[in-house]
């Protein structure tokens, strides 16, 4: 009898035949076992082998109890759905990814079958630590969550939530950060016309997010205002119109801003990278459309504009939003008042 070929995979069984060749098994804890081409030197092998590797075993929704179950409660509550469409978009993107991950990487059973009521500390770590690299990712998930099991405390299917005894990740201050005039000034020199430049209009005249930015169009213009309610919280923002950006509208487009195929963009997050990319041509790093609109709420904060009239311009829900940037300009204007009093000292 001939030895089998040595391999060193993963996973791979060798069977003895009466003629004294072999015949190869992939065969791994919680998936179906599968017979393998019989010359392991051959594509073929290696091409079922990697099939084998990557299998992923089906997310079974319907199975009560499971975590993916639980998820899908989660996403069919009031409190799921009172939210904004962005909102819950983006949260059932998080979940789906999360249940699709294999709770251990050497193996293929997913988080969406594991039994609700084993997801411990150990699973909540192990899937924020897959974000680490991304702080605010991670938290998000975290947050997400929290909310999925406290729905199972709510409704008696767990006495606990397991998220609770894990720590958020900590994340740098300040988040995107704040565009200058020398930022903005270069990217104009680098985009004069173009879908480019009408982005950088728009957003440097309203500061709007991106989720508005990619559907305001000609039905939003109402006697010299822009007139919409936000994607992201619903708030009713009524913009005065600068003469500039009156200009430079389009009036034939139900959307303001196209690609180069003269289509709107398929997603925020599409146009969120594309103004990125802008930014990149221009030799500016690091700066994305939310950092215009950071930029214009502290020039407007330093011009004496209140927590209110801040969230009436950017359509915040919540004064918190609008507090830090007008604390840093009362800062900025106590310092400089200092300054003038004892400078001399």
């Amino acid at each position: 009898m001939n030895a089998p070929m040595k391999l060193r995979l993963q996973h791979v069984t060798a069977y003895p035949n009466r003629d004294g060749s072999f015949r190869y098994y992939f065969r791994r804890r919680g998936q179906p076992m599968a017979r393998l081409p019989d010359d392991p030197l051959s594509p073929e092998f290696m091409e079922a082998y990697q099939r084998n590797l990557d299998w992923v075993a089906p997310a079974v929704h319907a199975a009560e109890g499971t975590f993916a179950w639980l998820c899908d409660q989660y996403m069919d509550s009031a409190e799921f759905k009172g939210k904004a469409k962005t909102t819950r978009e983006a949260r059932r993107r998080v979940i789906l990814s999360m249940t699709k991950e294999r709770i251990n990487p050497r193996y293929p059973e997913t988080f969406a079958i594991e039994r609700a009521h084993k997801i411990g500390p150990r699973h909540i770590s192990a899937l924020r630590d897959r974000k680490a690299e991304s702080p605010n990712a991670a938290n998000e998930r975290l947050k997400i969550l929290s909310q999925v099991f406290k729905l199972a405390i709510a409704r008696g299917w767990r006495a606990d939530n397991p998220v609770k005894v894990v720590e958020r990740l900590s994340v740098p201050r300040g988040g995107h950060d704040t565009a200058t005039d020398d930022d903005i000034t270069a990217y104009l020199a680098r985009h004069t016309s173009g879908p480019a430049w009408l982005a950088m209009t728009i957003l440097r005249h309203t500061g709007v997010r991106v989720s508005d930015l990619r559907i305001l169009g000609r039905q939003h213009i109402r006697q010299g205002h822009l007139v919409f309610e936000t994607v992201k919280t619903g708030v009713r923002c009524e913009l005065s119109i600068h003469p500039e950006l009156m200009a430079a509208l389009p009036r034939d487009q139900m959307t303001f801003l196209t690609n180069e195929w003269g289509r709107p963009f398929a997603s925020d997050k599409a146009l969120s990278q594309r103004v990125a990319k802008w930014f990149r041509q221009a030799g500016v790093e690091k700066m994305t459309a939310h950092s215009v609109r950071k930029w214009r709420a502290t020039k407007i904060a330093e011009n004496g504009a209140s927590e209110m009239q801040l969230m009436a311009l950017f359509g915040w829900r919540d004064a918190k939003e609008a507090r830090p940037y007008v604390q840093a300009a009362n800062r900025r204007k106590m310092a400089d008042e200092a300054s003038e009093k004892f400078g001399n000292v």
